[in-house]
Protein backbone atom coordinates (compact mmCIF):
# COMPACT_ATOMS: atom_id res chain seq x y z
CA UNK A 1 0.00 0.00 0.00
CA UNK A 2 3.36 2.54 1.09
CA UNK A 3 4.27 1.78 -2.82
CA UNK A 4 1.33 2.36 -4.35
CA UNK A 5 0.53 5.64 -3.03
CA UNK A 6 4.71 6.46 -3.86
CA UNK A 7 3.93 5.65 -7.03
CA UNK A 8 0.43 8.15 -7.16
CA UNK A 9 3.20 10.67 -6.02
CA UNK A 10 5.90 10.29 -8.32
CA UNK A 11 3.76 9.56 -11.12
CA UNK A 12 2.04 13.44 -11.41
CA UNK A 13 5.63 14.60 -11.32
CA UNK A 14 6.41 12.76 -14.05
CA UNK A 15 4.34 13.38 -16.08
CA UNK A 16 4.54 17.39 -15.72
CA UNK A 17 7.98 16.69 -16.95
CA UNK A 18 7.32 15.48 -20.31
CA UNK A 19 3.98 16.93 -20.98
CA UNK A 20 3.34 20.59 -19.45
CA UNK A 21 0.11 22.28 -19.84
CA UNK A 22 0.27 25.17 -23.02
CA UNK A 23 0.25 28.18 -21.62
CA UNK A 24 -2.93 29.97 -21.98
CA UNK A 25 -1.25 32.95 -24.08
CA UNK A 26 0.25 30.57 -26.55
CA UNK A 27 -3.00 28.46 -26.63
CA UNK A 28 -5.09 32.04 -27.92
CA UNK A 29 -2.74 32.54 -30.25
CA UNK A 30 -2.62 29.21 -32.10
CA UNK A 31 -6.36 29.64 -32.09
CA UNK A 32 -6.25 33.02 -33.94
CA UNK A 33 -3.36 31.42 -36.40
CA UNK A 34 -6.12 28.98 -37.17
CA UNK A 35 -9.11 30.98 -37.53
CA UNK A 36 -6.65 33.68 -39.76
CA UNK A 37 -5.40 30.26 -42.09
CA UNK A 38 -9.19 29.54 -42.60
CA UNK A 39 -10.16 33.22 -43.27
CA UNK A 40 -7.62 33.54 -45.81
CA UNK A 41 -8.69 30.81 -47.94
CA UNK A 42 -12.65 31.39 -47.60
CA UNK A 43 -11.43 34.98 -49.13
CA UNK A 44 -9.57 32.99 -51.68
CA UNK A 45 -12.12 30.75 -52.15
CA UNK A 46 -14.52 33.72 -53.06
CA UNK A 47 -12.33 35.72 -54.75
CA UNK A 48 -11.51 32.96 -57.58
CA UNK A 49 -14.94 33.49 -59.62
CA UNK A 50 -13.99 37.20 -59.59
CA UNK A 51 -10.51 36.54 -60.79
CA UNK A 52 -11.90 34.38 -63.65
CA UNK A 53 -14.20 36.71 -64.79
CA UNK A 54 -11.28 39.74 -65.34
CA UNK A 55 -10.09 37.09 -68.40
CA UNK A 56 -12.06 37.74 -70.80
CA UNK A 57 -11.74 39.27 -75.08
CA UNK A 58 -11.89 42.90 -73.98
CA UNK A 59 -10.57 43.50 -70.57
CA UNK A 60 -7.44 45.14 -69.87
CA UNK A 61 -5.63 47.47 -72.38
CA UNK A 62 -6.82 48.33 -75.26
CA UNK A 63 -5.29 50.33 -78.37
CA UNK A 64 -7.28 51.42 -81.93
CA UNK A 65 -7.58 52.81 -84.74
CA UNK A 66 -11.03 54.26 -86.36
CA UNK A 67 -11.99 55.46 -89.82
CA UNK A 68 -15.71 56.68 -91.30
CA UNK A 69 -17.78 59.49 -91.78
CA UNK A 70 -18.78 62.64 -89.59
CA UNK A 71 -21.63 65.36 -90.34
CA UNK A 72 -21.00 68.81 -88.39
CA UNK A 73 -23.88 71.36 -87.80
CA UNK A 74 -22.13 74.84 -86.91
CA UNK A 75 -24.97 77.37 -85.99
CA UNK A 76 -23.44 81.16 -86.87
CA UNK A 77 -25.13 84.09 -84.24
CA UNK A 78 -23.46 87.74 -84.74
CA UNK A 79 -22.82 88.82 -81.19
CA UNK A 80 -21.90 91.79 -81.89
CA UNK A 81 -20.85 94.32 -84.34
CA UNK A 82 -18.56 97.76 -83.15
CA UNK A 83 -17.85 100.60 -85.17
CA UNK A 84 -14.32 101.00 -86.87
CA UNK A 85 -14.00 104.49 -84.17
CA UNK A 86 -12.09 104.97 -80.83
CA UNK A 87 -14.38 104.41 -78.59
CA UNK A 88 -16.37 102.40 -80.61
CA UNK A 89 -19.77 101.66 -80.42
CA UNK A 90 -21.61 98.59 -80.54
CA UNK A 91 -24.56 98.41 -83.11
CA UNK A 92 -27.82 96.45 -82.85
CA UNK A 93 -27.31 93.20 -84.53
CA UNK A 94 -31.06 92.77 -85.52
CA UNK A 95 -33.41 90.05 -86.20
CA UNK A 96 -31.36 88.38 -89.07
CA UNK A 97 -27.95 87.85 -87.05
CA UNK A 98 -27.54 83.95 -87.80
CA UNK A 99 -26.79 81.09 -90.60
CA UNK A 100 -27.16 77.74 -90.03
CA UNK A 101 -24.03 75.60 -91.30
CA UNK A 102 -23.10 72.24 -91.83
CA UNK A 103 -20.72 69.64 -93.58
CA UNK A 104 -20.25 66.27 -94.17
CA UNK A 105 -16.20 64.44 -94.48
CA UNK A 106 -14.26 61.65 -94.14
CA UNK A 107 -13.39 60.93 -90.26
CA UNK A 108 -10.52 59.48 -88.75
CA UNK A 109 -8.75 58.84 -85.30
CA UNK A 110 -7.01 56.69 -82.77
CA UNK A 111 -8.40 56.00 -78.89
CA UNK A 112 -6.66 53.95 -75.91
CA UNK A 113 -8.69 52.42 -73.54
CA UNK A 114 -8.97 50.25 -70.46
CA UNK A 115 -11.32 48.23 -69.39
CA UNK A 116 -12.27 45.39 -66.00
CA UNK A 117 -14.64 43.10 -65.44
CA UNK A 118 -17.00 43.30 -62.62
CA UNK A 119 -18.93 39.96 -63.03
CA UNK A 120 -18.79 37.64 -65.81
CA UNK A 121 -21.30 39.82 -68.47
CA UNK A 122 -20.28 43.86 -67.26
CA UNK A 123 -16.90 45.67 -67.67
CA UNK A 124 -16.40 49.22 -66.86
CA UNK A 125 -13.92 50.90 -68.32
CA UNK A 126 -11.87 54.63 -69.28
CA UNK A 127 -11.02 56.01 -73.17
CA UNK A 128 -9.10 58.33 -74.25
CA UNK A 129 -9.30 58.89 -77.73
CA UNK A 130 -8.03 61.62 -80.96
CA UNK A 131 -10.76 62.61 -83.76
CA UNK A 132 -10.26 64.62 -86.45
CA UNK A 133 -12.18 65.38 -89.93
CA UNK A 134 -11.60 68.44 -91.22
CA UNK A 135 -15.57 69.70 -91.62
CA UNK A 136 -15.97 73.49 -93.01
CA UNK A 137 -18.52 75.72 -93.87
CA UNK A 138 -18.81 79.41 -94.91
CA UNK A 139 -21.28 82.11 -95.13
CA UNK A 140 -21.24 83.89 -97.74
CA UNK A 141 -22.19 87.41 -95.78
CA UNK A 142 -21.98 88.08 -92.28
CA UNK A 143 -25.60 87.92 -90.96
CA UNK A 144 -26.22 91.52 -89.48
CA UNK A 145 -29.19 93.97 -90.20
CA UNK A 146 -26.77 96.95 -90.36
CA UNK A 147 -23.83 94.90 -92.36
CA UNK A 148 -26.92 94.24 -94.77
CA UNK A 149 -25.60 93.39 -98.59
CA UNK A 150 -21.64 92.99 -97.82
CA UNK A 151 -19.68 90.67 -99.19
CA UNK A 152 -17.85 89.49 -96.08
CA UNK A 153 -16.87 85.82 -96.57
CA UNK A 154 -16.28 83.77 -93.39
CA UNK A 155 -14.87 80.05 -93.21
CA UNK A 156 -15.89 78.07 -90.27
CA UNK A 157 -13.36 75.15 -89.80
CA UNK A 158 -13.56 72.07 -86.88
CA UNK A 159 -10.24 70.87 -86.99
CA UNK A 160 -9.66 68.15 -84.25
CA UNK A 161 -11.23 66.70 -81.03
CA UNK A 162 -9.62 65.06 -78.19
CA UNK A 163 -12.05 62.92 -75.98
CA UNK A 164 -11.46 61.30 -72.67
CA UNK A 165 -14.98 59.06 -71.36
CA UNK A 166 -16.06 56.49 -69.25
CA UNK A 167 -17.30 52.68 -70.96
CA UNK A 168 -19.69 50.37 -69.57
CA UNK A 169 -20.17 47.31 -71.52
CA UNK A 170 -22.31 43.86 -71.42
CA UNK A 171 -21.51 40.95 -73.08
CA UNK A 172 -23.85 39.39 -75.97
CA UNK A 173 -21.69 35.81 -75.43
CA UNK A 174 -18.31 35.14 -75.03
CA UNK A 175 -16.97 37.00 -78.02
CA UNK A 176 -19.07 40.37 -78.87
CA UNK A 177 -19.37 43.44 -76.39
CA UNK A 178 -22.37 45.40 -76.72
CA UNK A 179 -20.95 49.07 -74.65
CA UNK A 180 -21.34 52.74 -74.58
CA UNK A 181 -19.23 55.55 -74.17
CA UNK A 182 -20.14 58.95 -72.18
CA UNK A 183 -16.63 61.43 -73.11
CA UNK A 184 -15.71 65.45 -72.10
CA UNK A 185 -14.58 66.55 -75.31
CA UNK A 186 -11.97 69.63 -76.14
CA UNK A 187 -12.82 70.94 -79.87
CA UNK A 188 -10.85 73.40 -81.81
CA UNK A 189 -12.64 75.70 -83.78
CA UNK A 190 -11.10 78.18 -86.75
CA UNK A 191 -12.68 81.61 -88.46
CA UNK A 192 -11.35 82.67 -91.61
CA UNK A 193 -12.52 85.99 -92.93
CA UNK A 194 -11.98 87.91 -96.31
CA UNK A 195 -13.16 91.46 -96.33
CA UNK A 196 -13.33 93.34 -99.70
CA UNK A 197 -13.12 96.72 -99.76
CA UNK A 198 -17.11 97.34 -100.11
CA UNK A 199 -17.64 99.66 -97.99
CA UNK A 200 -19.82 98.04 -96.10
CA UNK A 201 -17.79 95.88 -93.28
CA UNK A 202 -13.98 97.33 -94.83
CA UNK A 203 -13.01 100.60 -96.18
CA UNK A 204 -13.31 100.96 -99.94
CA UNK A 205 -9.99 103.19 -99.61
CA UNK A 206 -8.46 100.53 -98.70
CA UNK A 207 -6.75 96.89 -99.72
CA UNK A 208 -8.98 93.61 -99.05
CA UNK A 209 -7.95 92.09 -95.80
CA UNK A 210 -8.01 89.05 -94.31
CA UNK A 211 -8.67 87.96 -90.81
CA UNK A 212 -8.44 84.77 -87.94
CA UNK A 213 -9.22 83.33 -84.99
CA UNK A 214 -10.07 80.25 -82.94
CA UNK A 215 -11.07 79.14 -79.61
CA UNK A 216 -11.30 76.12 -77.80
CA UNK A 217 -14.38 74.69 -76.64
CA UNK A 218 -15.25 72.17 -74.03
CA UNK A 219 -18.88 69.78 -74.98
CA UNK A 220 -20.24 66.21 -74.36
CA UNK A 221 -20.69 62.69 -76.79
CA UNK A 222 -22.23 60.08 -76.69
CA UNK A 223 -21.36 56.72 -78.23
CA UNK A 224 -22.96 53.43 -79.00
CA UNK A 225 -21.39 50.61 -80.36
CA UNK A 226 -20.82 47.12 -80.55
CA UNK A 227 -17.37 44.87 -80.86
CA UNK A 228 -16.61 41.53 -81.73
CA UNK A 229 -13.40 39.50 -80.97
CA UNK A 230 -11.72 38.00 -83.90
CA UNK A 231 -8.46 36.35 -81.96
CA UNK A 232 -6.91 36.34 -78.24
CA UNK A 233 -5.57 40.23 -79.53
CA UNK A 234 -7.29 41.38 -82.23
CA UNK A 235 -11.42 42.87 -82.43
CA UNK A 236 -13.78 45.05 -84.58
CA UNK A 237 -15.75 47.58 -84.17
CA UNK A 238 -18.38 49.64 -85.24
CA UNK A 239 -19.54 52.70 -83.42
CA UNK A 240 -22.08 55.51 -83.43
CA UNK A 241 -21.21 59.26 -81.88
CA UNK A 242 -23.25 61.93 -80.88
CA UNK A 243 -21.60 65.27 -79.80
CA UNK A 244 -22.65 68.44 -78.01
CA UNK A 245 -18.90 70.17 -78.91
CA UNK A 246 -20.02 73.44 -77.48
CA UNK A 247 -20.20 76.79 -78.14
CA UNK A 248 -16.87 79.10 -79.66
CA UNK A 249 -17.11 82.74 -79.33
CA UNK A 250 -14.56 84.24 -82.30
CA UNK A 251 -13.47 87.70 -83.64
CA UNK A 252 -14.29 87.32 -87.28
CA UNK A 253 -13.30 90.36 -88.28
CA UNK A 254 -11.02 92.30 -86.16
CA UNK A 255 -11.81 96.21 -85.56
CA UNK A 256 -9.80 98.77 -87.28
CA UNK A 257 -9.95 102.23 -86.25
CA UNK A 258 -11.24 103.77 -89.88
CA UNK A 259 -10.58 100.34 -91.61
CA UNK A 260 -13.24 97.78 -90.35
CA UNK A 261 -15.74 97.27 -87.78
CA UNK A 262 -15.73 94.73 -85.44
CA UNK A 263 -17.64 91.60 -86.08
CA UNK A 264 -17.97 88.91 -82.99
CA UNK A 265 -19.65 85.64 -83.62
CA UNK A 266 -21.08 82.74 -81.57
CA UNK A 267 -20.81 79.54 -82.87
CA UNK A 268 -22.70 76.48 -81.52
CA UNK A 269 -21.28 72.87 -82.83
CA UNK A 270 -23.00 69.60 -83.31
CA UNK A 271 -21.40 66.33 -84.94
CA UNK A 272 -22.70 62.84 -85.46
CA UNK A 273 -20.30 60.46 -86.51
CA UNK A 274 -20.26 56.09 -87.86
CA UNK A 275 -16.91 54.95 -87.07
CA UNK A 276 -15.62 51.10 -87.92
CA UNK A 277 -12.40 50.50 -85.70
CA UNK A 278 -9.47 47.81 -86.09
CA UNK A 279 -8.66 47.65 -82.13
CA UNK A 280 -5.73 45.61 -80.09
CA UNK A 281 -5.39 44.29 -77.01
CA UNK A 282 -2.66 44.00 -74.89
Amino acid sequence: MGDNKLCAIVLPSFRGAHSRPIPPFLSLGTKMKMKSTIVASSLLAAALPALSFADNAFTGVQAGLNLGYEDSSMDWETDSIITPATPGNSLAVGANDSESLDDSAFAYGVFTSYNMALNDRWIVGAELAYQGSNTSDSVKSIPGDPLAGNQTEAEVEINQTFLLGIKGGYLLNASTLAYSTLSATLTEVEVNSDCPSDGTVCNPGSPARSDSDDDNITGWALALGLEKSLSENLSVRAEYRYADLGTANVTAVKKENGEAFGIDADIDVTSQALLLAAVYKF
